[in-house]
């Protein structure tokens, strides 16, 4: 096992999907190889997502941080995702079903509870980096690996 949160093989650049559902599926397949999820992983995000939405109206991107119980998790990973074409999600706490145009995703698979507030604290740290975050939109899978050793410590 990898102990690693973010690795190479958690990391998609440009992906091109035309839904959550079908994004979930596509980035979720390393999870699964590893044995870093249950196979109930994917469909316990997408799930999670229609009640809990979690986009975020960042600039100059949008940004999705999905996530679901930590029963469905055996090692914690962070994947993070972008998008060719931004997907459609709803933001986060909004009352009234707004949604956005998401092209950055961080697929969060963390297990303890205090495991995800101190990953969540190191990405609230990133999102209202403009630059930041058109760095992880625009580059390619070592640039991103790197900013996400580097700069948010994962």
């Amino acid at each position: 096992m990898n102990s690693e949160l973010t690795d190479m093989e958690n990391i998609f650049v440009n992906l091109d999907v035309g839904s959550f559902d079908e994004l979930i599926q596509n980035i979720a397949q390393p999870l699964y190889k590893s044995n870093d999820v249950t196979e109930e992983f994917a469909e316990q995000v997408v799930l999670r997502e229609q009640h809990f939405p979690t986009g975020l109206p960042t600039e100059p991107f949008g940004v999705a941080i999905p996530h679901t119980d930590a029963k469905y998790v055996n090692h914690n990973k962070v994947t993070i995702a972008t998008l060719k074409n931004p997907i459609q999600m709803e933001v986060m706490g909004g009352m009234d079903d707004s949604k956005i145009d998401t092209s950055i995703i961080f697929l969060l698979a963390l297990g303890q509870s205090n495991k995800q507030l101190n990953i969540l604290q190191k990405l609230m740290k990133v999102l209202p980096d403009e630059d930041l975050l058109y760095r992880i939109k625009t580059g390619t899978t070592e640039e991103i690996y790197q900013i996400a050793k580097n700069e948010i410590g994962l």
